[in-house]
């Protein structure tokens, strides 16, 4: 997230991986235009974007967020990082709902006793009063390929019955926590 992007990159401290930057430049563009603070805003993400989105969160920039067939793996694998310290610390800053497809990492699989599934359903962010639909919580298609809600084929009707479900669990998580 602000890690260097090359090994030639270590003694420049200024060539970091710009997510971070981008994020806080869709923040001053919302401020500057609409006057919305970043306090207010919640996000989503897909694949990749799920990790930025966790790191994102770790840093407490999003009120909460939602994530879609997640590939938080990228911390260990492209970046030698701890999944489990930064699911940690993102979920306990804000409540994080991801839908997870069946051939993604049973880690974030409730049924697997996923250590992130784990994590994040027993986050610090969990007070959710009645509304079980608004618990932080990782929701499994077990039917469904990765990237399915984003990039599934929809004329299948499994696929559009899942991808269906996985967006109005995700209008429900962000009304509640927004």
């Amino acid at each position: 997230f602000e890690r260097d992007i090359s090994e030639s990159a270590k003694d420049d401290k200024s060539a970091v991986y710009p997510v971070k930057e981008d994020i806080e430049s869709c923040f001053e563009f919302l401020l500057d235009t609409y006057n919305i603070n970043s306090s207010d805003v919640g996000v989503a993400g897909f694949c990749w974007g799920v990790w930025a989105m966790t790191k994102a969160c770790e840093m407490k920039l999003f009120r909460c967020a939602v994530g879609f067939h997640p590939s938080i793996k990228i911390e260990s694998v492209v970046f030698g990082g701890d999944q489990e310290a930064i699911t940690k610390k993102a979920a306990d800053n804000a409540p994080i709902l991801l839908c997870v497809a069946g051939n993604d990492l049973d880690n974030l699989k409730p049924s697997q006793g996923g250590a992130l599934a784990n994590i994040i359903a027993k986050s610090k962010t969990k007070d959710t009063g009645d509304n079980d639909k608004a618990a932080p919580r990782c929701v499994e298609f077990p039917e469904m390929m990765h990237g399915w809600v984003s990039r599934g084929d929809t004329s299948i009707e499994k696929v559009k019955e899942d991808a269906e479900a996985a967006l109005n669990l995700s209008v429900d998580f962000l009304r509640r926590w927004m």
